[in-house]
């Protein structure tokens, strides 16, 4: 199967069933439901008989609790000092152990509290050694300055601290000021790159004239309020309060750690409330009268009968539709397990539309081999295949990250294949640690060829897996053409290029193989040329219809630049293989015994995990990259909505039924 065919269902049912029948469309999760708002505006008969359902000030509020506990968990998960797991992922729990964790409800909003409550004081705390590092460095640079800083005038005198940019000229600026004037102190106390901080004493009578020439020269004022002593006491002051300032953050974050274990509880409070507002927010989508309730949504054909059992078991007046134009229809794809993981390809690149096809099926096998022959070392396979078994045994992944590690096994077995064919074990490796520490010498065969020593046949196996790739991608969108009727669009526009690429190929280079395949494959050739020239311009007027077989027939640069992409087949092995004995030979200089010994082992480590990584990172672009062009470019039609039900939309844990064990 591919893309599941979906329903449109129209629901009407009593006000009175309407809770408990979303709750148990929620617990199914099998039904998308559509808004249906636009309706009181688009429908007359809806503008006088109903209103929308929903409660958002319920919603708003929901929210908001929401924001609280995940500050909460945020909080635990910053100051914890458990080891965080490679892969995060939702832990199974039975339905009666949520329900009975959640009966402990209202003591988990008090942990909450508290943690927020812990929280705050840790913010306050860090704003105040924010604060008391800015009255830190505030004073650093009157240290050597000897009077107390709440001392400002005498009976005769005012001391003013302050400072002016680092280009003015101090002996300027006391000449300045000490101008006509008997009694004027100006000291500068230090410097830094932008500043000068100066004390100036003057006498009373005197304060207002110099300040105003001081102003001329950038001069601001530095006032120290509610400081007592001098600035070095201030400055032991200053930092013993940071220093217990930060201690007392420190114990707070601590306290924090220790309550790590509460985070299970509240992660089930986090996921109620998730449930709780989706539940309310799912009303919004309803139309409601007086005592009855409207509901719209799309339900997969192989869930009707769960559906209409829920239905018919409230009363409710439904009906379904098949999909009509115009129809935003959610798309649904249910392929086999081997084939399922690949669909992280098709959701990287774009859901098929809903009256397209599934590639998914088609390039799973594909994508798996040029991702072998690409990488082409089984050394490397078995890491991969390894390493993907291990995490999808000890995590229980979801979604698209169990997708991605399933299809990489996958992949990981397709390179042990082609690895084992080319001879490729990580390099030469065995064979040079044979020869470097036990003076050995031995051959690992390849099992069909080695692509360095005969890099041509590679080639030609590159540009025949290509073409086989791209005809599939043709035979598709020929099975589309004539599932819509248009059986002469299958024949003049998908089998003549069979014939002209076929026969192409057996005239130019059937002599290879026989003289007998090159005569056939001219008559091919050109019988298939003749048909575009003839047919192309066929669903075009006038003098299009003329010149429409040439711009079909120009079309064969696009065929043979999409056959030579598959030489990157070649390249990228051949690039795999080359660095891996690159890497053994590196290895290999520092000669026999215990020190060679250590310095290839050294090597091999470092040099086959970075050929490894860089490589395997080539290999999933550049296979990607051969679906969404080359083949995804023969017949794709994307752009679906992916089907979204109305369903628990846990983030924490996953529910599992009391009976099941487990299971998902």
């Amino acid at each position: 199967m591919s893309i599941i065919k979906m329903k449109k269902v129209a629901v009407i049912g009593l006000d009175t069933v309407k809770e408990k029948l979303i709750s148990e469309l929620m617990e199914a999760g099998v039904m998308q439901i559509t808004d249906q708002g636009q309706r009181l505006t688009e429908e007359e008969t809806w503008k006088d008989l109903g209103v929308k359902d929903g409660d958002d000030n319920k919603v708003t509020s929901l929210d908001a609790q929401i924001n609280r506990v995940s500050l909460a968990l945020e909080t635990l998960e910053k100051y914890s000092t458990a080891k965080s797991p490679l892969f995060k992922t939702r832990r199974a729990m039975k339905k009666a152990e949520f329900t009975k964790t959640l009966e402990g409800r209202e003591q988990i909003y008090g942990d909450i509290d508290y943690i927020l409550g812990l929280n705050d004081q840790i913010h306050k705390l860090r704003e105040l050694v924010n604060k008391k590092n800015a009255d830190l460095s505030a004073i650093n640079p009157w240290v050597i300055y000897d009077l107390p800083l709440e001392i400002d005038e005498t009976r005769y005198t005012n001391i003013n601290l302050g400072v002016v940019p680092s280009t003015v000229d101090v002996e300027k600026l006391t000449m300045r000021v000490s101008e006509g004037r008997e009694a004027v102190e100006l000291r500068e106390i230090d410097r830094d790159r932008d500043l000068i901080y100066l004390v100036v004493i003057t006498m009373k009578d005197d304060q207002e004239a110099v300040m105003t020439i001081l102003k001329q020269y950038g001069y601001t004022p530095t006032p120290f309020k509610d400081f007592v002593g001098t600035a070095a006491v201030n400055r032991e002051r200053i930092i013993k309060e940071i220093q217990e300032t930060e201690s007392r953050c420190s114990q707070v974050e601590k306290e924090i750690s220790t309550l790590y274990k509460m985070k299970y509880g509240i992660e089930c409070v986090y996921d109620q409330l998730v449930i709780e507002r989706d539940r309310e927010k799912v009303k919004g989508r309803l139309l409601k009268t007086k005592r009855t309730f409207n509901l719209e949504g799309w339900v997969p054909e192989p869930a009707m009968e769960v559906v209409d059992k829920m239905l018919t078991e409230y009363q409710c007046c439904f009906a379904y539709r098949d999909p009509e134009e115009g129809d935003e229809v959610p798309v649904l794809t249910q392929n086999n397990s081997v084939v399922y993981p690949f669909e992280s390809i098709t959701e990287m690149y774009s859901l098929p539309d809903y009256k397209g096809v599934d590639p998914t099926k088609y390039f799973a096998f594909f994508y798996a081999m040029f991702f072998g022959i690409m990488l082409s070392d089984a050394g490397y396979g078995i890491v991969i295949a390894l390493a993907c078994f291990i995490v999808l045994r000890k995590f229980a992944l979801e979604g698209m990250t169990y997708k991605m590690i399933k299809m990489f096994f996958y992949c990981g077995l397709s390179t042990i294949l082609w690895g084992a064919l080319f001879g490729g074990w990580f390099g030469d490796f065995f064979q040079v640690a044979a020869k470097v520490i036990f003076g050995k010498e031995i051959t690992i065969p390849a099992l069909w060829f080695n692509p360095i020593d005969d890099p041509t046949r590679l080639l030609i196996w590159s540009l025949v897996f290509g073409v086989i790739h791209i005809f599939l991608g043709m035979a598709i969108k020929a099975g589309m053409l004539i599932k819509e009727g248009k059986w002469l669009d299958a024949v003049f526009d998908v089998f003549s290029w069979y014939l002209v690429i076929l026969g192409a190929a057996m005239w130019l280079g059937g002599s290879s193989i026989s003289e007998a395949l090159v005569k056939p494959g001219m008559y091919m050739a050109i019988a298939g040329a003749a048909i575009l020239l003839l047919t192309g311009g066929r669903n075009k007027k006038g003098f299009g219809k003329v010149i429409g077989g040439f711009s079909s027939l120009y079309d064969i640069t696009s065929y043979l630049s999409d056959i030579l992409s598959y030489a990157r087949l070649l390249a990228l092995g051949l690039a795999t293989g080359v660095i891996a004995q690159v890497v053994n030979l590196m290895g290999s200089l520092a000669g026999g015994g215990i020190a060679g010994a250590l310095i290839l082992l050294f090597a091999f480590i470092i040099g086959h995990t970075f050929n490894l990584a860089i490589n395997a990172l080539g290999a999933f672009v550049h296979s990607s990259r051969l679906q969404y062009i080359e083949f995804f470019g023969k017949f794709y039609e994307d752009g679906g909505e992916e089907f979204d039900p109305f369903r628990k939309n846990t983030k924490y844990v996953r529910l599992t039924n009391d009976t099941d064990g487990g299971k998902k």
